[in-house]
């Protein structure tokens, strides 16, 4: 049953959506009827296994951008998803929920690489319920085109934040003391006098309540509520202090091709590119130690010295790749041959040419979500800083709207989101706030 704060919460947003609609469906209107509509590119197929993410669209208009054809794929549950109705997207198909049905979610890639003759696959999952299928699909897949992605068992051990500290370690990289942790009397045999530790689940969902996370300094002190067990371990980890960063890494063969780093932000929904030599550095080495493929992404804390300290490995793509907006080589970093020039081993350049890493341009504007702004006006009010939140939203841009592109912005704010709401409100689901990067209520 939704608690009556989720269901205030999910009708003022409505309310704000209808009134917005005229303003928003003008704006995006006129500016679909003016903008050139450039035909679909015939270099290469590339398919996209999601549409209701901000970083699905922004791969998909920078494929199109470069002349290849874009085929999107979505489950039904997401159907509504901006990228479907983006000029990006060339074909579209709805898939059977990687989640509840693996065999039936390959039998339909493969159902669509066929049909649209597809070169190339570009997973785009965001959790570890679905990314999993998706990445243990990749050897029956790689039958029929070319997957950027890691293989079923190097998927599985990034996935894993205790197996992939073990990853770390192999590689001779920095790395905060991490251990598997299947009953909490196992917290007794850890010295505590050195400082905190984080208590965490295995893996990242999207769901507050699934995401737990517990600050220890006594083991007397652990909740006795935690669900661990052998069955579903949870990972201890060093607490390590200083500021957080996250970085996107597209992988082929060992090197990293595409590159971004971010200050993380509060609900990771502002992003803007930052050079930190040394993580640059820890990521290019961990890549290349363990030959990854595909998108991996990482979350580090900078300590006081200046090291970088992994909290945790997702082997999908970042939000922050909404970073790449305005530059023109992403597509190439994807599915452009690979120089088969040694892997450098030089500190990050101050241009991408020289180690072939595309990065985010210099200069290039600090990337936001409109709604998440608009969302948080009462705390910007009260704070006395609205001076500062214009400028910043003026400098900035963003992550959806695109003036050569306008139909995925007012569908994600008057359809995608009106629909997640009013889904949410008859099933009962409660809900704190809208992760508008990756098109869910959370």
């Amino acid at each position: 049953m939704t608690s009556s704060s989720t269901g205030a919460r999910g009708a003022a947003l409505l309310a704000a959506l209808v009134v917005t609609a005229p303003v928003t469906g003008l704006v995006c209107g006129v500016a679909h009827l003016l903008a050139p509509r450039p035909p679909c590119g015939r270099r290469t197929t590339v398919l996209i296994t999601t549409t209701h993410m901000t970083k699905s669209l922004l791969l998909a208009r920078k494929f199109h951008e470069a002349g290849h054809r874009v085929v999107a794929v979505s489950i039904p549950r997401h159907r509504w998803g901006p990228l479907r109705f983006s000029r990006a997207a060339c074909a579209f198909h709805l898939v059977a929920d990687p989640g509840t049905d693996p065999a039936g979610y390959v039998r339909d890639l493969v159902a669509v690489i066929r049909a649209e003759d597809v070169d190339a696959v570009v997973p785009v999952i965001d959790e570890p319920g679905r990314a999993q299928p998706t990445s243990d699909a990749v050897p029956v897949l790689a039958e029929h085109c070319a997957v950027l992605a890691n293989d079923p068992r190097t998927h599985r051990l990034l996935n894993d934040k205790a197996d992939f500290a073990g990853l770390v370690r192999d590689a001779g990289l920095p790395a905060l003391d991490t251990r598997r942790v299947t009953d909490v009397r196992q917290l007794r045999d850890v010295d505590f006098a050195g400082g905190e530790y984080v208590l965490k689940p295995p893996e990242w969902t999207s769901m507050a309540a699934d995401h737990r996370v517990v600050v220890v300094a006594d083991p007397a002190a652990v909740p006795g509520d935690l669900p661990i067990g052998p069955d579903r371990p949870w990972v201890l980890q060093r607490r390590a202090t200083g500021r957080e960063y996250c970085a996107h890494t597209t992988c082929r063969a060992g090197r990293i091709t595409a590159y971004t780093c971010s200050e993380s932000s509060p609900l990771q929904l502002n992003y803007r590119h930052v050079e930190v030599p040394a993580i640059w550095r820890w990521v290019r080495d961990f890549v290349a130690a363990h030959r990854l493929d595909g998108q991996v992404s990482f979350d580090f804390i900078l300590d006081g010295d200046g090291v970088p300290r992994p909290i945790e490995c997702n082997p999908r793509p970042h939000s922050a790749l909404v970073a790449f907006h305005d530059s023109p080589d992403l597509a190439a970093a994807y599915l452009d041959p690979v120089p088969t020039s040694p892997v450098p081993t030089s500190p990050a350049p101050t241009s991408p040419a020289p180690d072939h890493v595309v990065r985010p341009l210099p200069g290039s504007r600090p990337v936001h979500w409109l709604g998440a702004e608009l969302g948080r006006l009462r705390q910007v009010l009260r704070r006395r800083e609205l001076r500062t939140w214009l400028r910043d939203l003026r400098r900035g841009k963003d992550a959806v709207f695109d003036w050569r592109d306008p139909l995925p912005f007012l569908v994600m704010h008057h359809v995608q989101l009106p629909v997640l709401v009013l889904r949410a409100l008859v099933g009962g689901k409660r809900w704190e706030r809208v992760n508008w990067a990756t098109g869910k209520l959370v």
